[in-house]
C-alpha cells in the first residue's frame, strides 16, 4: 500500500451538531478485507439529519450514542482499492463502489480511507466516473422495492406512481421508466423537486392533493405506486390514488391503516446483491443518472455546512471529497 502518511484525515460527530476531523491510523486489510481510497461520499439524507442532530433513525431507538463511530453515517462511496487482504479478488488500483453499508457500529466512509469487507463493494467499469456510481448503494435499496414490483404487479405499461422526490423517489422515476412503465407521476409539495423529475423524464409532476391524479377506482387513477415519503397521511393519500398495489419503501416510523380491499401492499424485501447489479447495469446504460441529484460538492471539512443546507432543503444530495 502506497500512503503518502500512517494517518488519514476521518469525520467523526462528537456530539449532536458537533463534528470534527480527526486523525486516524490508516487500517490494514485482513481476510476478505479490502482497504479503499475514497474519492467521493453523497450524504445519505435521512441518516445525516438524524445522527448529526442527534435523533433517532428507527422508533425502536432510544438515543444516539456520541460520539459516534468514526466515518459514519457515510456509506454512500466510490473510491479506489489501495490495498487488498488475503483472499480477495480485487486488486489495488480497481474503482469500487459500496452497495450495502456495513452497519454504524463500523467505520464509515467520511473519510479518506474505508476498510470494508469485499462483499459490499462492486467493481466498476475503468471508464465510469466516480460521480456516475456514488450513489449506488441507495439505487440498491430502490431497486429491491421495484424489482419487487415487478415480480408480483409487472410494470410495464402501467401508470406508476412515485410518492416524495427526495432522493430515493428520483432514482424510481428512473427505474420505473427503465422498466417501462406508460407513466411516470412525480408527487412532492416541492415545485424545485418536480421540475427535476420532469428533467429525468416523469411524464407528470403535481402537488400531493393535485386533482390531476384521479381517486382509487377512476380511470384517472394511478395503477402502481411507491412511497418515499413514509409519513401516514402521506401514505393513506398514495393509497386513495392508486388501484393495483403500493410498494413501502421509505422507512416506517407508523402504523399505516390499509383501507381499500384489493389493494395490494408490497413491504420492502431488504437489501441483496442482485438489486445492486441491477443498479450498475442501469448506469452503464445510462438509463440512472445521479446527476441531478447531486446539489453541490464540498469538502469533509464542511460537514456541518453541507447537512445545514440538507435541513433547509437548501440540496438534495451533497458530494464530499475527503482528500485533497
Amino acid at each position: 500500500m502506497k500512503t503518502q502518511s500512517n494517518t488519514m484525515k476521518v469525520l467523526q460527530i462528537m456530539s449532536s451538531e458537533q463534528a470534527a476531523i480527526v486523525e486516524m491510523p490508516i487500517p490494514e486489510p485482513g481476510p476478505g478485507q479490502v482497504l479503499v481510497q475514497v474519492k467521493e461520499v453523497a450524504t445519505c439524507p435521512q441518516w445525516d439529519l438524524h445522527i448529526y442532530y442527534g435523533k433517532p433513525m428507527f422508533a425502536h431507538e432510544k438515543e444516539v450514542r456520541f460520539p459516534y463511530s468514526p466515518g459514519q453515517p457515510g456509506h454512500e462511496m466510490t473510491g479506489v482499492v489501495a490495498a487488498a487482504g488475503p483472499g480477495t479478488t480485487l486488486a489495488p488500483g480497481q474503482k469500487v463502489a459500496a452497495w450495502r453499508d456495513a452497519g454504524h457500529h463500523q467505520p464509515g466512509c467520511y473519510a479518506e480511507y474505508v476498510l470494508m469487507k469485499e462483499d459490499n463493494l462492486l467493481a466498476l467499469p475503468e471508464e465510469l466516473p466516480f460521480r456516475k456510481a456514488i450513489s449506488l448503494e441507495l439505487a440498491m435499496c430502490v431497486a429491491a422495492s421495484v424489482m419487487k414490483m415487478k415480480q408480483y404487479e409487472g410494470i410495464r405499461g402501467r401508470r406508476c406512481g412515485v410518492n416524495g422526490l427526495g432522493p430515493a423517489g428520483l432514482i424510481a422515476v428512473q427505474m420505473l421508466l427503465a422498466e417501462g412503465a406508460s407513466e411516470v407521476v412525480g408527487i412532492d409539495p416541492s415545485p424545485q423537486r418536480r421540475d427535476i423529475a420532469r428533467s429525468l423524464g416523469a411524464t407528470l409532476c403535481c402537488e400531493p392533493d393535485s386533482e390531476e391524479i384521479g381517486k382509487r377506482g377512476s380511470a384517472g387513477a394511478l395503477d402502481l405506486a411507491i412511497d418515499c415519503v413514509g409519513y401516514p397521511q402521506a401514505v393513506r393519500n398514495i393509497m386513495d390514488r392508486t388501484n393495483k398495489a403500493v410498494a413501502l419503501f421509505a422507512v416506517q416510523r407508523d402504523d399505516y391503516p390499509l383501507r381499500h380491499q384489493g389493494l395490494s401492499v408490497i413491504g420492502y424485501p431488504g437489501h441483496f446483491r442482485e438489486a445492486a447489479e441491477y443498479s450498475l447495469d442501469l448506469i452503464v446504460k445510462g438509463q440512472l443518472d445521479f446527476g441531478p441529484l447531486i446539489s453541490c460538492e464540498l469538502p469533509l471539512e464542511q460537514y456541518a455546512e453541507g447537512v445545514g443546507m440538507l435541513k433547509r432543503q437548501e440540496a438534495i444530495k451533497i458530494c464530499f471529497i475527503p482528500g485533497n
